[in-house]
């Protein structure tokens, strides 16, 4: 379906492909923008988000970061959450994943996500390439919030089945 004059679908490249641009925009020194598909990152990134992954140049990763990488065990490009970092590898998890991707060496890191933008629009997203006070305190606070979600979640249900009973 067309809407309008202007839609542009685009091209679907696989993902060995995307991870070859990256590189080279990467070695360019630039940052590299492509919709993202999938929902193993919701609700902070959503299918058909817009996201920037810009190069580490001299940074090394830290846990709450969000970074684009090369599956180790298999042809796959992931954009995942860091929750441990150490020296060469880093534990990533994608947000709505129930298993991990596990410790992924530093040489697969692809780049940090650093921007995310739904339907046209940036979204506040933490940046420790550009620190800020709010980013600092979402990265520290981060690990925080699924369980935090998850309680509120059940809070609603059960409310709602309350007062559903209640009518």
């Amino acid at each position: 379906m067309n809407r309008g004059p202007y839609r542009d679908e685009g091209i679907s490249l696989s993902a060995p492909v995307i991870m070859e641009l990256i590189e080279a925009v990467h070695e360019k020194g630039a940052s590299f923008r492509f919709q993202a598909k999938g929902h193993s990152m919701t609700p902070s990134i959503r299918n058909n988000d817009v996201i920037t992954v810009s190069p580490l140049k001299n940074l090394m990763p830290r846990r709450g970061d969000v970074l684009a990488f090369r599956h180790p065990e298999r042809p796959q490009l992931l954009v995942h959450r860091a929750l441990h970092a150490r020296e060469k590898k880093t534990f990533m998890k994608g947000d709505n994943c129930i298993e991990a991707d596990g410790w992924i060496p530093v040489e697969n890191i692809l780049g940090l996500v650093t921007r995310v933008e739904r339907r046209g629009r940036a979204r506040f997203w933490p940046n420790h390439a550009e620190p800020s006070y709010g980013s600092d305190l979402f990265l520290q606070f981060y690990p925080l919030w699924p369980p935090v979600r998850r309680v509120m979640a059940q809070g609603f249900h059960w409310l709602r089945a309350f007062f559903k009973t209640g009518e």
